[in-house]
């Protein structure tokens, strides 16, 4: 059955076009545009994250008619997330391409099986598909042998294999006893599909074949120029840096220990960035990230109103809104409608706006706390009238108080001498009380 299927594939080659087995035909359909999402360092774990990222490049990718080409350089992740994005490529309505370049093992072999071609990178490895547990406090590493967990993944790796007659039973040794095969061997052996030196030779390799998938058949001629890069966002990498169990649990614990301190020394200002912690750690255990943003959001916009009309200065509250907010943005999801693709002058012109905003803004901020810090960092100035001259406004008896007018105010004086009303005083000194000394004025 191998055999028959590699003298399939050989005869293809030659011919220049690689086609698969199908009962009926419908159109033929030129794609002359792919789009790159790549699954490697520093970004290759196959989480959340990664599998948000993952999903908006196939709406791209179908939106725009592309081939969908995704690069894997990963020891692998997690098992839903590879489980969403695997399903993402057998659903979706486009041809899809995996190059696999250096290892793609554990979650990273079952995210390429839908793949329509399977490229390797020559010396790559794959593989190594038992499931384990870890622990995040000791990083022990448990092999996972119960059928309640190991049957779902070989059933869904049969349904990915099974459109292009993948090698299924390489593939159950590769979850059953974690095998791992090379490139040369996996392409032998019917999972891979050809070999590549690079990722140039395999755009080379893969114009002018022919791809039958859902009754269309589609022809690869993909010019040099028209290969996108697909750049994931701030959320998606947010998530992913959020999905590392050992990052999440420090997140937790720093947030429940900031959050006792808090309560028990009354100072509740630290309370709002330590439910932050608290809620980023748990956005890494699988609570709805859509949620916190909102809560972020919310809280934030509640501090920053309290700070600015009802709090004095600018303080912990306002800076603890201003990181909220900032957090809760980076958590917001940014999606385009599929089948609605914006034209790149306008994606260009937006994220220039967004650029100019966002630039602007933060100066503006940068500068008011920079003032603010300035003003209070300023030691008091101390205003006397020391020196100036005034008219009394109420006689002052020796020893006793009464009123003086300077530069229109009107102040509290006392003299050794007594002074009549109307007659112009010189200001000696000022008391600590506000009193000032003053004495007559001599005329020259």
């Amino acid at each position: 059955m191998v055999l028959s299927v590699l003298a399939c594939f050989t005869l293809a080659s030659n011919f220049g076009f690689l086609t698969y087995s199908s009962s009926d035909f419908g159109e033929e359909r030129v794609v002359s545009k792919a789009v790159v999402v790549e699954i490697a360092p520093p970004w290759d774990t196959i989480d959340s994250g990664a599998a948000e990222c993952f999903l908006d490049a196939v709406k791209y990718a179908e939106s725009a008619g592309a081939m969908l080409l995704y690069k894997v350089n990963s020891y692998g992740g997690y098992l839903d997330a590879a489980f969403a994005m695997g399903d993402a490529v057998y659903y979706s309505h486009v041809p899809a391409v995996a190059y696999v370049e250096n290892k793609a093992l554990s979650a990273g072999t079952l995210i390429i099986l839908p793949a329509d071609i399977i490229a390797l990178q020559r010396g790559s490895i794959i593989g190594a598909m038992k499931p384990i547990m870890v622990n995040p406090v000791t990083g022990e590493v448990t092999f996972v042998n119960e059928s309640k967990i190991l049957e779902p993944i070989i059933g869904k790796a049969k349904v990915y294999s099974e459109p292009r007659r993948r090698n299924v039973t390489l593939i159950m040794d590769f979850i059953v006893n974690a095998k791992v095969v090379d490139s040369s061997t996996a392409t032998s052996l019917g999972v891979g599909d050809f070999e590549v030196a690079n990722f140039e030779e395999l755009i080379s390799r893969l114009n002018g074949l022919v791809i039958e998938k859902r009754g269309v058949r589609y022809r690869l001629e993909v010019p040099e120029g028209f290969i996108e890069g697909y750049t994931c966002s701030v959320r998606s990498r947010f998530l992913s840096l959020l999905s590392n169990a050992y990052l999440a649990n420090a997140l937790l614990s720093v947030g429940v220990l900031a959050a006792i301190f808090a309560l028990a020394s009354g100072r509740l200002v630290v309370l709002p960035l330590a439910v932050a912690l608290i809620l980023l750690g748990l956005v890494g255990t699988g609570v709805n990230p859509n949620l916190v943003s909102v809560f972020f959001m919310l809280l934030g916009a509640i501090l920053l109103a309290v700070e600015l009309f009802i709090l004095p200065g600018f303080g912990v509250v306002g800076i603890s809104g201003i990181v909220l907010i900032t957090l809760g943005f980076a958590l917001l999801p940014m999606y385009i409608p599929t089948g609605v693709v914006p034209q790149g002058e306008y994606l260009m012109a937006l994220r220039a706006f967004i650029f100019g905003m966002a630039t602007t803004l933060g100066t503006f901020l940068g500068i008011v706390l920079f003032k603010v810090i300035q003003v209070k960092r300023k030691k008091p100035i101390l205003y006397t009238p020391e020196g100036k001259e005034g008219i009394v406004v109420e006689d002052i008896k020796p020893g006793k108080v009464g009123f003086v007018k300077i530069e229109g105010e009107y102040w509290r004086a006392t003299s050794s001498k007594e002074i009549n009303a109307g007659e112009r005083v010189v200001v000696v000194s000022m008391k600590s009380d506000g009193v000032l000394v003053v004495e007559k004025k001599t005329m020259e």
